[in-house]
């Protein structure tokens, strides 16, 4: 996995982490609200309270435990609906760490692409970036940012 072509440049933003590749790997969660919350209309929140979202990944009966199911979820049927599937099953199903991290790699995808980085792998996997599916996952994540306030106080 790579975070860019070799003729492109990796983006920086103050608002986003400084390696934001490695970032989507490794927290995906995290960093896709902190990049969501960069490009919404929602005004007051702040990185701050994004950090303090309650409950555990692994627990799906918190709010981030919801949040990473419904990202699981939405991230293995991107990759069910575009990939072959004895490379789905290969990626995917055969062992759980690189499932994980392909499936981040879906999210390093859609958000670098909006920077105008084409993260590479090998295998090469088809474009995600604009899978009707991601307008889901905008709903889940905007709907979670638009209760924070409430869920802090």
């Amino acid at each position: 996995l790579a975070s860019c072509q070799g003729n492109e440049l990796l983006p920086t933003n103050p608002d986003l982490p400084a390696d934001l590749f490695t970032s989507c790997l490794t927290t995906p969660i995290k960093t896709a609200l902190r990049w969501f919350a960069s490009r919404s209309l929602l005004q007051n929140i702040t990185v701050e309270m994004l950090d303090r979202i309650p409950g555990r990944l692994n627990d799906r009966k918190t709010p981030q435990g919801e949040l990473n199911w419904i990202f699981t979820a939405i991230t293995d049927t991107i990759a069910w609906n575009v990939l072959p599937r004895p490379l789905f099953k290969r990626l995917f199903r055969q062992d759980l760490l690189v499932a994980s991290l392909f499936r981040n790699f879906l999210l390093a995808e859609r958000i670098l692409w909006t920077a105008n980085c084409t993260p590479i792998s090998e295998p090469a996997l088809p474009p995600t970036h604009n899978h009707p599916l991601w307008q889901a996952w905008d709903y889940t994540v905007e709907q979670c940012l638009a209760q924070l306030p409430a869920m802090l106080a």
